[in-house]
């Protein structure tokens, strides 16, 4: 069984995190993490053991304790050999349709058809958990419907060693190409006997291996933000994307390359004739609305009052991904919306880890924490701050966490005040 491209490592830790809590009403530690990732990633308990500093024994007791949870919590027996697939079964049947497909279906149709145009560069943009996955995996499969070569590269994939430099970056893309498309190509005998630097090298590579004539080939770059701490690699893989576009325009085997790109923010420290971020066709998606939320609850069989609605939005407003976190857990667990929000931003809420994602995206921005303090102190929306750098609010309103009204701020949800202001140290 092959693994859906919608199902990654961050889907699954949210569905192991949500199975523990029914299961044991605790989240997943940092350790259970750990090894869950390093299963994920296929390493032995003796690689992950030695990563996280760990003896084997304790690895392996708590993987062990792993694989008997999600057996009691899927129902089925599971081990590290099948946690994967098993995991994917429970993540297919359990994903609402709204949070697939129903989400503006006039968006996905245009995006079916840009990824038909020759030379497509097509740009996914949304806060973190607002279904960018879910919709480059809808287009991915529309793709391969044409009979094109559709695969999708997660940036999160890559270890530490791959961002070493350009080159070994860029040999981890092709390789990661490679392998997606079930190819066997002598990848390092090319590079080492190829002229020119790694961006000729990767280029040839693609003209030479991966383009074909006849055949599109559709690169959907998922977490492309994790790039950004790597300036100098950002700055020349994004500007070889744009090349790449750009010459679709005037050389024929280029038009059957066709790029999907996913992201969060916006790589700024860029010459703006090189980025990407202003080339091809972008895509914002927006909160569910009123109707679409009513479609949710029906899909979950679940009768709610508006006064309900409107309690729930207070707190998540119409973030897709909180919104059916919360109507998926409350179809299967006896307990109430109100008790559900006033324990929203505690450390054992549903939303811990949607939270602690945020959270530790601004540890690579701490220059936000000062202007996210200020706005995030206030009960209402407030001027925009003369010793507020205009990029850092821009910034806080691609990563999801603010509302911006023409020169004012606040806030974006209720529950990102109640949990900041914890985090933050705001006295209320």
């Amino acid at each position: 069984m092959s693994l859906d491209a919608g199902f990654q490592w961050n889907a699954a830790q949210q569905l192991v995190d949500q199975l523990m809590l029914q299961t044991t009403q605790k989240h997943l530690s940092d350790v259970e993490i750990q090894v869950l990732q390093g299963a994920w990633e296929g390493k032995t308990y003796e690689a992950i053991a030695a990563e996280s500093y760990l003896t084997v024994k304790y690895v392996s007791e708590v993987g062990g304790r792993l694989w008997q949870l999600l057996s009691e919590a899927l129902q089925e027996e599971v081990k590290k050999t099948n946690f994967r697939q098993a995991l994917q079964r429970r993540w297919q049947t359990h994903q609402p349709q709204s949070y697939q497909g129903m989400k503006q279906p006039s968006q996905w149709e245009f995006c079916c058809a840009e990824i038909d145009k020759p030379g497509a560069l097509l740009r996914i943009k949304a806060p973190i958990q607002f279904g960018k996955t879910t919709l480059m995996a809808q287009v991915l499969k529309y793709a391969q419907q044409q009979g094109y070569r559709a695969i999708a590269i997660n940036l999160r994939d890559a270890v530490v060693d791959d961002f070493g430099s350009l080159d070994s970056f860029l040999q981890w893309f092709i390789a990661s190409v490679t392998y997606a498309l079930n190819l066997t190509v002598d990848i390092e005998t090319h590079w080492r006997k190829s002229l020119g630097n790694s961006k000729i090298k990767c280029r040839t590579y693609l003209q030479k291996y991966l383009l074909t004539d006849d055949i599109p080939l559709v690169i959907a770059l998922d977490e492309v933000d994790r790039l950004f701490t790597h300036q100098l690699i950002a700055g020349e893989f994004l500007g070889m994307l744009r090349t790449w576009h750009e010459d679709a325009k005037t050389k024929l085997l280029w038009t059957q390359l066709r790029l999907i790109v996913l992201h969060t923010e916006v790589y700024t420290q860029i010459d703006i004739n090189q980025s990407p971020f202003n080339a091809g066709t972008e895509i914002q998606l927006t909160e569910l609305n009123s109707t679409e939320i009513l479609t949710l609850l029906n899909q979950y069989q679940l009768h709610w009052s508006q006064q309900e609605i409107k309690k729930l939005t207070a707190i998540v407003g119409g973030h897709p991904y909180l919104v059916t976190l919360t109507l998926q857990f409350l179809a299967q667990n006896p307990t109430s919306l109100e008790q559900l929000l006033n324990t929203a931003a505690t450390p054992n809420s549903i939303y811990r880890s949607h939270l602690e994602r945020q959270w530790h995206k601004l540890q690579t921005h701490s220059h936000l924490l000062a202007p996210l303090k200020a706005i995030a102190s206030a009960d209402a929306a407030i001027s925009i701050q003369p010793h507020f750098h205009l990029d850092d609010v821009v910034k806080l309103y691609d990563l999801g966490l603010i509302q911006l009204q023409q020169h004012q701020v606040s806030i974006r949800y209720e529950l990102y005040r109640q949990y900041f202001r914890e985090r933050l140290g705001i006295q209320t």
